[in-house]
Parts: structure tokens; C-alpha cells; sequence
């Protein structure tokens, strides 16, 4: 069990968080790189179980199962539904790991906080299905969300927000409809360059050690300056829809998620990075501290803007 007491100021973060990070266990803990991929996926699915319903009973969304151009999809509606909003949601699991229902802690809180549908595409999983499986995957989602009459933005967390952005990227070369705003959670812009934060190490909730592993067996031998694989080298302008970019002082894409909005700025696409202190990767994924559901809450206040 790990302690950060000595490494931050007291009360520069909620009781719940302090409670948070005295228990985690350290992310160097146990040697998941040796477990076989599938017997991970049946962990992470058993250990998100919990939490996945609580969030559907604290926030009174139904689900039901589609198909959309054939890729199965959760459907997630709020209590009170606005007809005209539609939210695709991107999950996160470092492209191996992870389902909607996994991602409902983030999903079910925006559909109730924005009022919107949720359309949370089960897209295909590496090693199985390496890049760009997963991207192809949600690109046919998005062609018939993006297309249709509803005002629709986009949001991902980690793995999902780097897919977010390169499908963003992939829509804009085509000339195929683009969401009208995006929020990007803890987002890895760049799998190339990952920047002080991955070297400092300080995210209780991330093992650094693995993420070649995770990573190599989505990019394979593909380029890793190619913009739908690390988005961060993709082409941005005015007309780039406006981001939203959460994440946090621990984050260890911290430096990936200042890289990416300096870049945006300096190309002139609209982006707002918003720096959380003493947070870790994805924190909102965590319902029991206070930041979690603050910072869903602006990430809804800044959709329900868009759509």
C-alpha cells in the first residue's frame, strides 16, 4: 500500500482524494504484463462492475444494446432527454482493455448532466485487432451520428480521447462531418514523444512500465508520427472543432495533454486545457472524490455549449 502524504501540501486536495491515494495500491504492484490479455479484460471487467451500476442507479439512465453499421454500441439515455443532443462516447483501457459498460462512471454522469443520448461504441480490441481497427470501428459510427440531424460532439477518456482526436483528424481529410466540440479526458496525443510527466512517474494509478507493452500491440510496426495513431502531429486550424482538455497535476499524461493544447493554440483551433491539482490519469472515473464529478460537471457545461 502506498502513502503520497509526504509528497503534496495538506488540503490542496478533497478528504476523499487524500482517502484515495493513502489506499491505492502502487501501480508497480503485481506483474500484470504476465496475466494473458483476455484473463485482464475479465478483471477489469469484474473489478468496473460495482461502480458501472452504481452510476447507473445515481444518475437514472437506461441502456440498451445496437448496432450501428454493424459495430455493436451501448445506448445510454438520461431521465430527461433533449431529442436534438447526441454524445458519442469513446472509452478508455490503453486500446487492450476496457467496454462501454466499463466506461459508464464517465458515460451515465454526462448523459444525465448533458441531457443527451450516449452512443458507446464497443469498438474492436488489440492484439486481436490492431490499429487502425478501432479507429475504422468508430469512424462508421460517427459517419451516421455525425451525419445525422442531432447535434452531436464527441468525448474519450485516455485511450478513447487519443481516438477522439484522430478520428477528428481522419473526418476532417475526408471531408465527412465533424462533431460540433469534443472533450478530451487525460488524452496520450503523442505515443511517440510522451514527455517529463511519463518520466516523473508520479500517477498512483498508472504502471509506466507497461505502457510499451499496451501500446506496441495496438501500433505494431505503424509510424508513430502518423496523426490518426498520435494525433498530436495532425493538422490543426480555426475550423478544428473546439476541445475541451481535462487532466491533472499527477497525470501521467500531464505533459502530453500541455503539449497538445500549446500545439492547438498555436494553430489557432479552439482549446481550453483545465489542470487539475493532485489528479491522476482519468480521475474522473472515480465517483467517490468531489473532483470527479466537478470536472464532469464543466465538461458537461462546455458540451451543453456546442451542441
Amino acid at each position: 500500500m502506498s502513502s503520497n502524504k509526504s509528497t503534496r501540501a495538506p488540503g490542496d486536495i478533497s478528504a476523499e482524494a487524500e482517502i484515495w491515494l493513502d489506499n491505492v495500491r502502487s501501480p508497480d504492484d503485481g506483474n500484470t504484463a504476465e496475466i494473458p490479455v483476455i484473463e485482464q479484460r475479465k478483471q477489469a471487467y469484474e473489478m468496473a462492475r460495482p461502480a458501472s451500476k452504481k452510476a447507473l442507479r445515481d444518475h437514472a439512465v437506461t441502456i440498451s444494446e445496437s448496432e450501428i453499421d454493424a459495430i455493436p454500441c451501448m445506448v445510454i439515455n438520461p431521465p430527461e432527454r433533449r431529442e436534438a443532443r447526441t454524445l458519442l462516447y469513446l472509452f478508455g483501457g490503453g486500446f487492450t482493455l476496457g467496454s462501454p459498460f466499463e466506461g459508464l462512471t464517465i458515460s451515465a454522469a454526462l448523459a444525465a448532466k448533458t441531457s443527451a443520448r450516449v452512443i458507446a461504441p464497443a469498438y474492436r480490441l488489440a492484439p486481436e485487432y490492431p490499429f487502425p481497427a478501432a479507429l475504422d470501428d468508430i469512424s462508421a459510427v460517427a459517419h451516421e451520428v455525425f451525419d445525422s440531424p442531432t447535434s452531436a460532439c464527441v468525448a474519450g477518456e485516455s485511450a478513447g480521447a487519443n481516438l477522439a482526436l484522430a478520428l477528428m483528424h481522419r473526418l476532417s481529410r475526408t471531408g465527412l462531418a465533424m462533431p460540433h466540440a469534443a472533450a478530451l479526458l487525460s488524452p496520450p496525443s503523442d505515443l511517440k514523444e510522451r514527455g517529463e510527466s511519463f518520466l516523473a512517474a508520479r500517477d498512483p494509478s498508472f504502471n509506466p512500465s507497461r505502457a510499451d507493452q499496451i501500446e506496441s500491440a495496438y501500433i505494431g510496426n505503424n509510424d508513430r508520427t502518423n496523426p490518426e495513431i498520435s494525433p498530436i502531429y495532425g493538422k490543426f486550424d480555426v475550423n478544428f472543432p473546439p476541445c475541451l482538455i481535462t487532466t491533472g497535476t499527477r497525470d501521467i499524461f500531464l505533459s502530453s495533454a500541455v503539449r497538445l493544447a500549446r500545439v492547438m493554440r498555436k494553430a489557432g483551433a479552439p482549446v481550453d486545457l483545465r489542470v487539475w491539482e493532485g489528479m491522476w490519469h482519468v480521475f474522473e472515473y472515480y465517483s467517490e472524490i468531489p473532483e470527479a464529478d466537478a470536472s464532469l460537471t464543466e465538461v458537461a457545461e462546455f458540451l451543453g455549449q456546442h451542441f
